[in-house]
């Protein structure tokens, strides 16, 4: 019996030292960077403004969507509304849209004639730049607040797309 009770005291006291062995391991490890600013990249003051006034353009042209898009659901609820205001809200919508993607490619045009390479791409990347895919935004506390704390511009959060099973 105190044969057992000595090697289960060795295995734990084991067990103990290989994971403060583990645990001072992990916290030596340099600190993770930040990640690259908008200053490391060379974007001038000029081209943060830029940046920013496309985002919020972006913002608003999804905010309008999603409006929209309500709009559109209480029109496939009420069934009295007759075909022809169906077709001009669609047609008002519609037109709407073009007119501020035509703003947002404009303003998109002009940012990328200033940026250099790698800062197109970085932008890219994160979406604020056009990528191709849809925009997910997600709204953070920094978003609610009107005073940032740093200079920068704000980077949008990404969602990460959820799979479901096929």
């Amino acid at each position: 019996m105190k044969k057992m009770w000595i090697i289960r005291s060795l295995q734990i006291c084991g067990c103990v030292v290989l994971f403060s062995i583990l645990a001072w391991s992990q916290n030596n490890e340099e600190p993770v960077k930040e990640g690259i600013t908008l200053a490391d990249l060379g974007v001038t003051v000029e081209q943060k403004t830029q940046i920013d006034a496309m985002w919020k353009l972006k913002r608003q042209k999804h905010a309008q969507s999603v409006k929209d898009l309500k709009t559109f659901n209480r029109l496939v609820k009420d069934s009295l509304i007759g075909d022809k205001e169906i077709q001009e809200t669609l047609k008002k919508v519609r037109t709407k849209r073009k007119a501020m993607q035509i703003q947002i490619d404009k303003a998109e045009e002009a940012l990328i004639k200033t940026l250099s390479p790698r800062a197109q791409l970085h932008l890219t990347v994160l979406g604020i730049l056009d990528n191709g895919l849809p925009r997910r935004i997600v709204k953070n506390q920094e978003d609610k607040t009107e005073g940032q704390k740093n200079n920068d511009t704000p980077i949008p959060v990404e969602q990460p797309v959820e799979r479901t099973p096929q």
